[in-house]
């Protein structure tokens, strides 16, 4: 699996996020946007980290989310891409842009989010789940 969101902010590698901040003014693709939106549960490290650009925010997680085929990505990478101007690696918007990543994308449409997971987890009463419900997934506007 290829890890486009390789950040130390993010506590997920030794990249930094500030690098990697689009200059221009190019939009990316909504196709692109729904598909890290669709991404399925894969990873959760049980932790809190501050909000790479609004430090008054703590994160829970880090939340990994995966296509199940080539590509793992932190949960609120989209959110850091149309807020902050994230720049995503151009060999990922070609793939999901491209024959192979629309297959992909309509098999993770069918997937479990975190919300999903987590409320399952709740359901089986095995044990005591201290996670929000939603995961703690902030909405674009409160990011």
């Amino acid at each position: 699996m290829i890890n486009i969101t390789p950040y130390k902010e993010l506590r997920f590698g030794d990249e930094s996020i500030y690098d990697k901040i689009r200059s221009n003014e190019d939009e990316i693709p909504k196709k692109v946007i729904d598909y890290l939106r669709a991404g399925n549960a894969h990873l959760m490290s049980p932790g809190i980290y501050d909000h790479p650009f609004k430090k008054e925010i703590r994160l829970l997680g880090p939340y990994i989310l995966t296509d199940n085929n080539r590509y793992i990505w932190d949960r609120d990478t989209w959110k850091y891409v149309v807020k902050y101007r994230l720049a995503l690696p151009e060999e990922f918007i070609e793939f999901v842009l491209g024959n192979e990543g629309s297959k992909v994308y309509e098999s993770m449409v069918v997937g479990k989010n975190w919300n999903n997971v987590i409320q399952d987890w709740k359901a089986t009463g095995d044990s005591i789940i201290f996670l929000p419900d939603n995961a703690d997934d902030k909405e674009l506007c409160d990011f």
